[in-house]
């Protein structure tokens, strides 16, 4: 298995490639035995993408995303595991593949997802998402953030201080659809803990809504409505 580790700059600066000499592990000896755990995962979240399965999981507090390539791909069968992850405080994107073609078509997979994501950091027009928010506690409304603009692909937080913080990474499918991946973390006294297990949601043209209950018992609703997604000029 091949490894390569994408670090990311905040500045909007170009992404920075390395390939990690460090041991790579997906974790499973084979794609089909990847899968078949995904599939018995009750939190993974499915979905297909160009012929491609695309699934969202996660490890710990880590967003992974998992790509099985489709048939008649030259890689097949394979799998991509892509991770968001802190080293020496600077946010990387892991990159692992499981590949069982040959060698050449193995190592072309790989690279094709690094070439991809480099494009995709280089690119003069990120795409822009517009999100309104709303927070209530116990069914009243503590907190509404109207407007808040995140790029695709990039984590964008909310935080109700000493109370809870929420994280949205949005992503546009094919179709140009929203997708937003949410993670709310509650203050525990001395810092912010992952709530529940985060969720992938689709507002499409309404409001995608989530329900979630703290440690103490009090209820938090969530209210995500995408206005637009645009590219930047």
């Amino acid at each position: 298995m091949r490894r390569i580790l994408i670090a990311l700059c905040a500045c909007g600066a170009q992404a920075a490639f390395a390939a990690d000499d460090e041991p790579a592990t997906i974790g499973y000896a084979t794609v089909a035995a990847t899968l078949e755990a995904l599939r018995s995962e009750p939190t993974a979240q499915f979905r297909e993408q160009r012929g491609w399965t695309v699934v969202a999981s996660r490890e710990r507090a880590t967003p992974v995303e998992w790509f099985f390539t489709p048939e008649g791909h030259a890689a097949h069968p394979a799998v991509v595991k892509r991770s968001a992850i802190e080293r020496d405080g600077i946010g990387m994107i892991d990159l692992v593949a499981l590949c069982h073609a040959e060698q050449r078509a193995c190592d072309r997979l790989l690279d094709d997802f690094r070439q991809q994501h480099e494009a995709a950091q280089a690119a003069a027009r990120p795409e822009l998402v517009t999100l309104d928010v709303g927070i209530a506690l116990d069914d009243h409304e503590r907190l509404r953030v109207k407007r808040l603009v995140a790029e695709e692909g990039m984590a964008a937080e909310i935080r109700f201080t000493d109370v809870l913080k929420m994280v949205i990474v949005p992503t546009l499918d094919d179709a140009g659809r929203v997708l937003l991946w949410t993670a709310i973390y509650e203050f525990d006294g001395a810092g912010y803990v992952l709530l529940a297990e985060p969720q992938l949601t689709s507002p499409g043209v309404g409001t995608a809504t989530l329900e979630m209950t703290s440690s103490s018992g009090s209820r938090f609703g969530f209210s995500l409505a995408s206005l637009l997604a645009r590219s930047t000029e």
